[in-house]
């Protein structure tokens, strides 16, 4: 049943996949509690323009692509907070013009780039060993944040003026969060593309939601989802010949369906 796993690129698809899917399951539970959920949307918009400008100067995309997305997340929170607006009024402001200057820079650089597809709908079974080194890493650096930060983000997003009164650092833990949020978006980005990067970020966490009230299992169930759902698209894509990125997506949102069915039923029977 899983001989694909047998081929070395299927494997690193596979590890790299569920690397994404554990740095997401962490983070978007937050995300979505927040109500930022259009936060990695914006993000991976940010980091198409980020890709673009390092296709221009010949340099690491991905590098550019982190750079340019954790400032545009960094200067999203400023301006939500100095502006007293929402994080998703300022992302619809700024993710439109992060693709107009992404699509921009790519028109100016010179040559033919075949890989901007890739960047924009992702393509698991062509990441590389370095891919998932990078990921690694990425998750090493979430889950640091989480052990010594991320109660105080998660106390915070349920009631910051309880938060500010017993002296939690509100302010600097949301622009870590902002920064460490980004950079998880763009781990995603870079295996399932700009376009369906935001779906990996929040369906397998809306899914978790529907099905629990704890949000330590919402954690959980978000991990475990987007885990399942990487496996199952990088079979299907194996299988059925095509793309991984939209295969993964695929079957993320069958999970969403599947936890909105059992949410509607449960509700049926309590009526």
């Amino acid at each position: 049943m899983f001989e694909f796993l047998s081929l070395p690129f299927m494997q690193r698809a596979l590890v790299g996949g569920e690397l994404v899917a554990v740095i997401a399951g962490i983070v978007s539970p937050i995300l979505l509690f927040r109500k930022m959920s259009f936060m990695s949307v914006g993000i991976s918009h940010g980091a198409f323009a980020g890709i673009a400008l390092g296709i221009l100067l010949g340099i690491s995309p991905m590098w550019t692509a982190i750079v340019f997305a954790m400032a545009l997340g960094l200067f999203i929170g400023f301006v939500s907070k100095t502006g007293k607006l929402s994080e998703d009024a300022t992302i619809g402001t700024f993710f439109a013009f992060s693709m107009a200057l992404g699509i921009f820079l790519i028109d100016i650089s010179k040559g033919y780039h075949p890989d901007i597809m890739g960047y924009l709908f992702g393509d698991l079974l062509a990441i590389s060993l370095s891919d998932v080194y990078f990921s690694m890493i990425i998750l090493f650096i979430t889950l640091t944040w989480y052990f010594f930060r991320g109660r105080a983000v998660v106390y915070s997003t349920f009631d910051e003026d309880f938060s500010r009164i017993v002296g939690i650092p509100v302010d600097i833990d949301y622009y870590i969060f902002m920064a460490v949020a980004s950079l998880v978006t763009v781990v995603a980005v870079r295996f399932v593309g700009v376009i369906l990067a935001s779906s990996i970020m929040i369906a397998p966490a809306a899914a978790s939601k529907m099905l629990s009230k704890q949000f330590s299992n919402v954690i959980l169930l978000s991990i475990l989802f987007g885990m399942a759902a990487v496996l199952g698209g990088i079979a299907f894509s194996f299988y059925t010949n095509i793309p991984s990125g939209p295969s993964v997506v695929f079957f993320v949102t069958a999970i969403f369906m599947v936890a909105l069915g059992i949410k509607w039923s449960k509700n049926f029977a309590r009526s």
